[in-house]
């Protein structure tokens, strides 16, 4: 079984400590965070630098097995798209 994750990755633009968060947090709601490093207050948008579609492994335990990046995605916030490959539940 499978399942996946859609995440973006950003950096602050001060400090230039990295961030993984889910990309609708960061992409499509354009929220501002705190650094936990240096303290400043930034765009998550404005300072995302990735953002891919992760593939879970799911063994039959229900416990994740392994992850791997299915495929890259743009910024962009999303716009009625299916990111799930055809057939994937089960």
């Amino acid at each position: 079984m499978k399942a996946w994750l859609d995440v973006a990755l950003l950096r602050c633009p001060k400090c230039g400590r990295y961030y993984a968060d889910a990309s609708w947090y960061i992409v499509e709601m354009e929220s501002d965070i705190e650094c936990g490093s240096c303290g400043v207050e930034f765009n998550s948008k404005k300072n995302a630098m990735d953002r891919a579609l992760l593939e879970f492994e799911i063994a039959e335990n229900g416990k994740m097995q392994k992850v791997k990046i299915a495929k890259h995605l743009k910024l962009e916030a999303r716009t009625k798209v299916n990111f799930l490959p055809k057939h994937s539940c089960q």
